[in-house]
């Protein structure tokens, strides 16, 4: 898509900033000749979108276009995803633009979620400066779906989580390590000894030589930042050590990310000739959902390693709870490198879940997003970020829950101003959100102002096909990064909180880019009925 098409129509319409990525694919090569033949660009009827956060400063990484997050995908269902204009990156790698990246499923019935039948993949975030985490995705029915990940920078970390990054701890010939080395992370919440005569390689085999360094980051599982930007989430999917994989939920009893590199950036993956030894410090208001209290000295805790390649984690064993200088400490021997957890895990999960109702006290605009967080009640820790795309008082459906778990949901009353939680729903507590009656929730709405955009437009070289667009767009005000969602089905949209006489900054991911511009409304009402497309648009519609 050429820029100067971009820039011809946003001047007049704050939505059809997006119409002609979507056209744009070549997806129109069998156009019956004698007849009029109305075209709805609405292919693709899963999306993800999925925004990435600084955890410390609550910021979107790269907002101002200076940063880009890698994200590749893996796990079972990686080839059914593709990017949100329908665009598939052979390497299944995306990057972000603006702190966020539109992804969707691949408009094949292979590929289209039920609940007998959901979609998984993982969505594996690295960028330099970050700890590398990953983000688990089901899906078990059509639709949009919004993910947040927050992300851990090594020189600001979030409230609850301590780093420590050394250079020169020892040094290592064709890789073995010369003098043994300690570090620890501020506070001693975790250590790491690594003895000397071990040999260090990478995953491809590779001795580290020279320099060696070390990164080590801990997260407390009592705070809730620190859990908010846990590596892979609570709620994940695990390998066992018999080889089976599980769904489920961790109770963290802690977290330790550890990295040891080279001066030429070999990462150590694997070890030979020795352990490494890591301790960390438990808190003792930790939940132990086997004794149903907080944990003591003697609890027997499981220990899990994650792959930061693929999101993946793997039951490595277990570790006794002993106290040690009067903490509590868990320890492991490590004979491979990797992140490592310290966890509870439960199967009990649904797929697709009870239905939540929201009751709102005035008709709403259009559709609207509620947010908010999920905690258990038996302990309050953090779980989850919750997003529901509300339409009218239609139920929406919980996905990949935790069953028969009280959880309560926070809701966050900041994203619109006309929209906010009853009092009587704030928070939300539900005994079980795989079984029951349907969940209602009280909303208080106000009425909106709004503006009506309708398109319908063609091309001279195919004055027969009429095109009426279904797509989706960011916008913000212009002062402000709270960023809405707004449709446009079938040539019609109503775009929500827009007033005129404002200015708004309109976006749209297309195919690892982000174009964006800003919007002064001017009237209440936009039809784009009979419009006819610049010729050289058209031939990128047709592909002729």
């Amino acid at each position: 898509m050429k820029t100067k098409h971009i820039v011809l129509l946003l001047g007049s319409s704050l939505l059809l900033f997006g119409l002609f990525f979507q056209s744009s694919c070549n997806k129109l090569k069998d156009v019956t000749d004698g007849a009029q033949l109305i075209i709805d660009y609405n292919l693709i009827e899963t999306t993800v979108d999925v925004q990435f956060y600084d955890a410390a400063t609550g910021e979107l990484i790269g907002r101002n276009g200076d940063a880009s997050v890698n994200v590749k995908i893996t796990g079972a269902d990686k080839n059914g995803v593709m990017d949100v204009t329908g665009v598939q990156s052979q390497s299944m790698q995306y990057a972000t633009q603006r702190g966020m990246v539109g992804l969707a499923l691949l408009p094949e019935a292979a590929y289209t979620p039920s609940a007998t039948k959901p979609i998984s993949f993982n969505l594996v975030a690295d960028i330099p400066g970050y700890l590398s985490t990953s983000q688990k995705v089901t899906l078990v029915a059509t639709g949009r779906t919004q993910i947040r990940v927050n992300m851990v920078h090594k020189d600001n970390p979030p409230e609850g989580v301590t780093v420590a990054r050394e250079t020169g701890v020892t040094t290592a010939v064709n890789g073995r390590v010369e003098n043994p080395a300690t570090v620890t992370t501020p506070g001693g919440r975790a250590r790491i000894e690594i003895p000397a005569g071990i040999i260090l390689r990478d995953a491809g085999g590779n001795a580290l030589s020279g320099s060696i360094n070390m990164d080590i980051v801990h997260f407390d599982n009592t705070v809730e930042e620190a859990l908010a930007a846990f590596p892979g989430g609570l709620m994940t999917n695990v390998t066992r050590s018999d080889g089976s994989e599980e769904d489920g939920m961790f109770y963290s009893a802690g977290f330790v990310a550890i990295e040891i590199t080279d001066g030429s950036g070999r990462q150590a993956a694997t070890f030979e000739e020795g352990t490494v030894a890591m301790e960390a410090v438990v808190s003792p208001q930790t939940f132990n959902p086997e004794t149903n209290g907080n944990v003591a000295a003697g609890d027997v805790v499981p220990v899990w390693s994650y792959d930061e390649n693929t999101g993946e984690w793997t039951e490595e064993g277990t570790t006794t709870l002993e106290l040690v200088n009067g903490e509590l400490t868990a320890g492991f021997e490590l004979t491979h490198l990797s992140y490592y957890n310290f966890d509870w895990f439960y199967g009990a999960y649904c797929y697709s879940g009870v239905p939540f109702v929201f009751n709102a006290t005035n008709t709403t605009c259009d559709c609207y997003q509620m947010q908010g967080a999920m905690y258990r009640q038996s302990d309050d820790s953090f779980l989850t970020y919750v997003y529901m795309w509300v339409c009218g008082d239609e139920p929406v459906y919980t996905a990949y829950a935790p069953g028969g778990i009280p959880v309560k949901i926070v809701w966050d009353e900041n994203y619109y101003d006309n929209v906010s939680i009853a009092p009587e729903s704030q928070p939300t507590m539900i005994d079980d959100l795989c079984a029951g009656n349907p969940i209602q929730i009280n909303v208080v709405t106000q009425p909106s102002s709004s503006i009506t955009v309708e398109v319908e437009v063609y091309c001279a070289s195919e004055p027969n096909v009429i095109i009426r667009p279904s797509f989706g767009a960011w916008y913000r005000e212009i002062n402000s990064w709270n960023w809405h969602w707004a449709e446009m089905n079938n040539g019609d949209a109503e775009i929500c909180d827009v007033q005129v006489g404002n200015t708004y900054v309109v976006g749209i991911y297309y195919d690892n880019n982000w174009y964006e511009t800003e919007v002064t409304v001017t009237q209440e009402a936009y039809s784009y009925v009979g419009f006819e497309l610049p010729a050289d648009v058209c031939s990128e519609v047709f592909g002729y």
